[in-house]
């Protein structure tokens, strides 16, 4: 009984130092992270290799309290990130628990986790894509990309 307290402490304490976090203001021409919609003739559009570069610095900065550098997760407490069938549902799901949270169980990989994350809907467009597109791409996951303008209309329907 005494360990199960002490993680439910841990987590609590993980969950309250994440949720605390954040990230410096970026510079005025970068605001926010957002995603300029790119001119047709394409100038202006990151590879997915920069995208990636960037949503891992994201995830570094927010999620890797929780899910841990490595997307392993903390047994019992967060689920994990990598090699995770929770993914299997696509980017969308995964841009959708960023938007809204989650709270009660889910099963991830036959293992039952029942703690809260909280929504990180302070984060931009841009941010939230680059952060799905590089948990989606990274630790053998299925792979996919989001766009800002998909976490913008996904966060016009965002629960308030």
């Amino acid at each position: 009984m005494g360990q199960h307290r002490y993680m439910l402490l841990s987590a609590f304490i993980v969950v309250t130092l994440a949720a605390c976090a954040k990230e410096e203001p970026a510079a005025p021409d970068q605001t926010a992270g957002n995603t300029v919609a790119a001119p047709a003739d394409g100038a202006g559009v990151r590879t997915l290799a920069q995208r990636m570069a960037r949503g891992g610095k994201l995830y570094a900065a927010h999620c890797a309290a929780c899910h841990q550098a490595s997307g392993q997760g903390l047994a019992g407490a967060f689920p994990p990130l990598a090699g995770s069938d929770y993914l299997e549902a696509g980017p969308a799901a995964v841009t959708d628990v960023i938007l809204n949270g989650l709270k009660g169980p889910i099963t991830v990989n036959g293992m039952v986790y029942n703690s809260v994350m909280p929504n990180m809907s302070y984060l931009g467009d841009g941010d939230v894509a680059d952060v799905v597109t590089f948990v989606m791409n990274s630790w053998g996951n299925p792979g996919g990309e989001v766009s800002a303008g998909e976490v913008s209309a996904a966060r016009s329907k965002a629960v308030p």
